[in-house]
Order: structure tokens, then sequence, then C-alpha cells
């Protein structure tokens, strides 16, 4: 809602500001989404100023998977905790300014699930699904050489590929929120301190990525960041604005 000019016609009722009479049949200013006492001003002072809010604070990354190791007691819990928090310090420490980060959100639509980070950047908003999996990670062809074109990720020898598409699930209800299909959509797959396998190549070098699996960035920790802050096509006015209405979408967890 916002302030309107408009005529007492039935009755008339006091200014939030002077405390001055609007009288039965004078003009003045009405906002019904302001609070009871607060939603008529006489013309004299004129509509409020409306202030935004600032979105809260968010929590420390890692705080709602801390919250259920404390309830379950699980090495997974505490691992995803130690994953997310520092996901959380290498995008603190290695994004450009006027990029916004959205920590341990409430996937709209779902009360359990969560997601750990969501940047929103010129370059559109990325998704990121931190993990800390224990093994060599690798991402590459079933075998070498290989005529098959397929890719697969493995964690410590064992097929993790179809775990790839489980972030759709995040994905597409942000997606949801937008409402804009030209705002492009990043999910990331985020592997924190992980122990990566040889790189498929001529010289085998050691590869963290980021590789792309059907839409998906499978990466490092820091692999993926120099490509949110690459220059995108939203304005800053833009960006502020998304991150706003993710922002009311997506409470902390």
């Amino acid at each position: 809602m916002a302030w309107t000019k408009t005529t007492f016609a039935r009755n008339g009722a006091p200014c939030s500001s002077c405390e001055g009479m609007v009288q039965k049949g004078a003009e003045g200013w009405t906002d019904a989404s302001q609070p009871k006492g607060k939603r008529v001003r006489c013309l004299a002072c004129g509509p409020a100023e409306t202030v935004i809010p600032a979105p809260p604070a968010d929590p420390v990354a890692g705080s709602s998977a801390l919250r259920q190791d404390k309830r379950y007691r699980g090495d997974n819990n505490l691992k995803g905790a130690q994953g997310e928090y520092l996901m959380g310090t290498y995008l603190a420490a290695g994004l450009v300014s006027g990029a916004h980060i959205l920590t341990d959100r409430k996937v709209p639509g779902d009360s359990e699930a969560n997601i750990d980070h969501v940047v929103v950047a010129s370059t559109g908003v990325w998704i990121i699904d931190s993990k800390k999996w224990a093994g060599e990670i690798r991402y590459r062809s079933s075998g070498f050489p290989s005529t098959d074109p397929r890719k697969y990720l493995t964690v410590d020898g064992k097929d993790r590929t179809s775990d790839i598409a489980k972030i759709y699930r995040l994905v597409i209800p942000v997606a949801q929120v937008i409402g804009n299909n030209s705002i492009t959509v990043h999910p990331v797959l985020s592997f924190v301190e992980a122990t990566w396998g040889i790189k498929e190549g001529l010289h085998f070098k050691r590869g963290k990525g980021p590789y792309e699996h059907e839409g998906v960035l499978i990466s490092g920790g820091h692999g993926f960041i120099k490509l949110i802050n690459a220059t995108g096509p939203l304005t800053p006015d833009a960006v502020e604005s998304l991150w706003r209405k993710l922002d009311a979408a997506m409470p902390p967890r």
C-alpha cells in the first residue's frame, strides 16, 4: 500500500503526526497498511515517508546444521555445518562489492528444507549447496580413454551423479519466487576442502572445476566465485530489489 490523498466523507480522524483533527469532508492522507493510529495524516503534514526496513542479519552459515547435530548427534550434520561455515567465509572474502548473500534460508513452500547460500549479483541468482564429503572426488568419463560422451561424478569411488539433480529441489522454488525467466538462476554444487582426483586432459592436471553437468556447476570451494563476480546484465538497483524480494520470501531457518 501507499499514502493516498482522499476526502473523509463519513468521519473525521486525528492526524498521526500533529494530532490535529482531519474533519469530515476535508482532504487528508491515508495508508491502510500502516499500524492502527498511524493511518491518517492531514494535508499540512503530508504523507509519511515510506522507509524500507533493512533485511535482518543473516545467521552464521551452518547454524541450522549445527542445531540438527545437537538433536541427533551425527557426523553428517556436523560435517554439513562445517562445510556451510567454510563456504560462507569464502563468499564473504571473495565477492565483489554490490553482491548480496542470503545464508541458511528456508526453501519457499517447504518448512523443512534449507538453502545453504543464495547470492544475488549482477550475473544473476546463485543457489549454492555446500558439501564436505569424505573421499576423492572425480568428474570424468567412465573410463580412460573412452568414447562414452557422458561424465560421472564419483566420491570415494561411488557414483554420485544422481545427487546433482537434487539441487533443482532448491532452484525451482526460488525461480518461482523470482517470477522472471530473463533472470538467470545458477545452481552450484560446491565441494569444500575436498580431495580432488585428476582431471582428464593431456597433462593430467588436478581439476577442481568448475564443471557443468545438466545445468549445475560442480566446483571446489573457490573456483566459481570468479564467475559470480563477472560483469552481468543486472543493474545495482535490480540486484537490490531482487535481494529484498528473496529475503522477504525466504526467512532464515
